[in-house]
C-alpha cells in the first residue's frame, strides 16, 4: 500500500504564517527603501530673479521676498503644524491653518502659535543671467 506524507494543520499554519510573514517583511524594506531614495532627492528650482522685481513671491515649496537690496529664500512650511503659507498680508506671511504669522523680511514669529521662524533656504545666484538656483 502506498503511503502519503501529510502534515498536520498546526503544523501547516505554522508554516503558512512564516511565509506571510517573510513575504510582508521583504515587501516592508523594498518599499521603505524605495520611500529614503525619493526623500532624499533634491529639488531643484530655477528663478529669474532679475525679472521677478521686488516684493513677495509664493510658489510651491518656498517663499522669495526680494527687496531693492536683499533676497531672501524661505520655507513655505509654517513651524507649528507644517501647513503650506500661502498667504501674505501687509507684509506678514500668513499660515492659513493656526493664525501665525511671520515678518517677510527676517521670517521670525510675529503671533502664534508657531514658536519657531521659518527656516531659510540656501539659493545659489548667476550674476550673470540674474537666476537662482535653490535646492530643497
Amino acid at each position: 500500500m502506498d503511503q502519503h506524507k501529510f502534515i498536520n494543520r498546526k503544523t501547516f499554519l505554522r508554516l503558512a504564517t512564516f511565509g506571510v510573514a517573510a513575504t510582508f517583511v521583504v515587501l516592508w524594506s523594498t518599499m521603505a527603501g524605495k520611500n529614503k531614495q525619493l526623500s532624499e532627492q533634491t529639488a531643484v528650482s530655477r528663478i529669474n530673479a532679475a525679472k521677478l522685481g521686488t516684493g513677495i513671491f509664493l510658489f510651491d515649496k518656498f517663499i522669495v521676498v526680494k527687496s531693492t537690496s536683499s533676497l531672501k529664500v524661505f520655507s513655505n512650511k509654517c513651524t507649528h503644524a507644517g501647513c503650506r503659507i500661502n498667504l501674505e498680508i501687509a507684509g506678514q506671511l500668513v499660515c492659513p491653518c493656526h493664525g501665525s504669522r511671520y515678518d517677510s523680511s527676517t521670517g521670525k514669529v510675529l503671533q502664534g502659535p508657531a514658536g519657531l521662524p521659518l527656516s531659510t533656504i540656501p539659493f545659489d545666484t548667476d550674476v550673470k543671467t540674474g537666476e537662482i538656483t535653490i535646492k530643497i
